[in-house]
């Protein structure tokens, strides 16, 4: 196990990133056993409304009752295993594609087709199989596929708190829908580790460090969560120029381990979430989707410089990254941490390790 000490510790080795036995062990030792973001509440508010989400091999549908309650499902008949349903949308009745057999909305099998008239079928051992849902803030709802998950409350409410204090309005902000997923030649953990330091940001990311304040630059690390939070430094600046007017004069950035980001931005009022997911052992699929106030206009400026200047840094970043993984002149690199500055170092990192260690027992 790596130690406590960041500023004593190494990083996960470097076959961690790249051997597909590593990926495996992950899947069903971390991945199938954390949280992780489906979508938005505003997306579910109604009977019927449901989305759905993918986790590696895995598909699961949330979706809003009449009775009010919000379930998940496994999104896959009972009959032979075709999916039930796709992307976002409203529904009375669950009806399989393939052979129709239909489900209520609270997973219970309503009808077969004739197999009720065949002998010894038992519809109540073909309801949907359930999958555990919770929400963040009153916004996010996430979903977990381990039946004896603790719920997100006891895991993370400090970060829930710490997204109500930070933006209050948050459950009112409507979803815009997800971007089309970006994929990255690099291990999810590899995109995860460049998310979670700025020490990176000075030399590769200079109109960034344009934008924001780096000495008010502050990490948290805890629990399942950490965060990174600075101020703007100047309205013009080599990003994008930000309105005297506008909303929101802070860089926020959160974590939750293993797969959610969020995002705040200096500019208009927007919040954005993102899922940071394998797609093979050597390649991450990154999905992004964004909040924002009633009738807000997307702030184009700012939209602008994260497509075309920050996230291809970030993209280059990585898939070198990956690239020098492979390489037999690297095993393990040394975490940067200065206790009298940890904010500006690899703190976040290191807990994002030793997590992963923890995960994989």
């Amino acid at each position: 196990m790596l130690p406590d000490d960041p500023a004593r510790s190494t990083t996960l080795p470097g076959r961690f990133y790249v051997e597909p036995d590593a990926l495996a062990r992950e899947r069903t030792a971390l991945f199938f056993r954390t949280w992780h973001y489906a979508g938005a509440v505003s997306e579910v508010a109604r009977a019927g409304d449901y989305v759905t989400a993918r986790l590696l091999d895995q598909n699961v549908v949330v979706m809003r009752g009449r009775d009010g309650a919000l379930r998940g499902f496994h999104n896959v008949c009972r009959h032979r295993a075709h999916e039930l349903l796709a992307g976002r949308g409203n529904t009375r009745t669950i009806v399989c594609p393939y052979h129709a057999w239909s489900y209520a909305d609270d997973g219970r099998l309503l009808s077969a087709r004739g197999l009720e008239r065949q002998p010894e079928f038992d519809a109540a051992r073909h309801c949907l199989e359930p999958v555990r849902i919770d929400v963040l803030a009153d916004a996010f709802v996430f979903f977990n596929l381990d039946p004896e998950a603790r719920p997100l409350a006891e895991l993370a409410g400090d970060l829930d708190a710490d997204l109500r204090a930070a933006l209050p309005t948050l459950s009112g902000y409507p979803a815009r829908p997800f971007g089309e997923p970006k994929r990255i030649a690099a291990n999810w953990k590899v995109v995860v580790d460049n998310f979670l330091e700025c020490y990176h940001c000075a030399p590769a990311h200079p109109a960034f460090c344009d934008l924001v304040d780096m000495a008010s630059y502050r990490m948290t690390v805890q629990g399942l969560w950490s965060s990174q939070k600075g101020a703007l430094r100047r309205a013009d600046n080599a990003a994008y120029t930000v309105a005297d007017d506008a909303g929101e004069k802070r860089a926020l950035f959160w974590w939750l381990f293993p797969s959610t980001v969020i995002n705040v931005m200096p500019g208009a009022p927007e919040v954005v979430v993102g899922t940071i997911l394998p797609d093979g052992v050597g390649h991450t699929l990154r999905r992004f989707q964004r909040f924002a106030p009633p009738g807000a206009a997307p702030d184009a400026a700012r939209e602008a410089y994260e497509r075309e200047v920050l996230g291809p840094e970030d993209v280059a970043i990585c898939e070198s990254v990956q690239r020098g993984l492979n390489s037999l002149g690297f095993d393990r690199g040394r975490i940067v941490h200065d206790p009298a500055n940890p904010h500006h170092g690899e703190a976040a990192v290191h807990h994002f390790h030793r997590l992963v260690q923890q995960a994989l027992g």
